[in-house]
């Protein structure tokens, strides 16, 4: 099988029908071109050129290998540019797992800041539960998570890229609703509605634990607020659920979001990937999606943790 290089002094001979223009234009000797030459004719046993003292011409054979030649030089190029482009992380797939609040703001602002960087790669997105994130990246079934407050395991790698300021969701029936602000004290007797913990659990702590910053044990009822939402019922219960500021761009029709009267309570977002990283792709989509958000008050910098992930914060 005749090498690359041999087809593309091939092609250099027969595009300048000259053997010294030929070398010059390959940046190469004659001699060595013309030994290359002789060598090719005589693995395909027939001559390819013609050559005269005055003249270099194409034989038939010439003629038959020039279209099979540029075109096969041409494919190669093409296929050593893509696989240039995959190693920069210009081309491929990037699956992802994503948190439910991720959806209004969060994961929509990182598509599109990727896209406007790498339009070639195709990003696949599923939503799931915190839990399900970890055993996802470590079996493989993801690449990368967008998880808000995601569980913590030593073997992954945790890139914060957002920190929102918390809101309060209530019925607009709910005697608080018309404040412009609310203080988790004036909650305190109020039942609240989450999720299931095993769900979340990381998530879930950090919610309960703003209401013991707040002075009190908060009261959770058997409502599963993501179903509440998905069934369009939630105004239907007395709700009462704290929620990333996001979620508030796209509240239920009797649903009301008030802003967390407290600055500091803050829920993070971050990337989680796994700790071995030898994906381009994944690289470039942390280092875009670090500058998408407002990084004065997240770490800039990509840390692994080892933690027991049932810890309270």
């Amino acid at each position: 099988m005749p090498e690359l290089r041999h087809l593309r002094y091939f092609v250099a001979v027969a595009e300048e029908l000259n053997f010294s223009r030929a070398a010059r234009r390959l940046q190469m000797a004659q001699p060595p071109l013309s030994v290359a030459i002789k060598q090719l004719e005589a693995e395909l046993g027939t001559e390819l050129f013609r050559r005269s003292s005055r003249e270099v011409t194409l034989t038939e054979a010439g003629d038959a290998l020039l279209v099979g030649a540029r075109r096969t030089l041409a494919e190669a190029e093409s296929a050593f540019a893509a696989a240039r482009r995959a190693g920069a992380g210009e081309l491929g797939s990037l699956r992802i797992g994503f948190s439910w609040s991720a959806r209004f703001e969060t994961l929509p602002a990182l598509g599109q800041a990727f896209r406007v960087e790498r339009p070639e790669v195709e990003l696949l997105t599923e939503e799931m539960w915190n839990s399900r994130m970890t055993p996802a990246l470590r079996e493989g079934t993801i690449d990368v998570a967008v998880a808000l407050c995601p569980e913590i395991a030593g073997d992954l790698t945790y890139t914060p890229i957002r920190r929102e300021r918390v809101v309060i969701l209530l019925s607009s029936s709910h005697p608080l609703a018309r404040a412009d602000e609310i203080s988790l004290e004036a909650l305190a007797d109020e039942e609240f509605v989450l999720f299931p913990r095993e769900l979340a659990p990381r998530l879930y702590d950090m919610l309960v634990g703003l209401c013991r910053q707040a002075g009190f044990e908060p009261t959770v009822g058997k409502e599963s607020f993501h179903s509440g939402w998905e069934l369009d019922v939630l105004a239907d219960v007395p709700v009462v659920a704290p929620s990333p500021e996001s979620v508030a761009r796209a509240v239920p029709a009797r649903v009301v979001a008030l802003p967390l009267s407290d600055p500091q309570a803050r829920l993070e977002t971050s990337l989680v990937s796994r700790a071995v990283n030898d994906s381009p792709t994944l690289t470039a989509f942390v280092d875009v999606s670090r500058h998408v958000f407002d990084t004065e008050s997240v770490s800039n910098e990509t840390h692994s943790v080892a933690r027991d992930p049932s810890a309270r914060p």
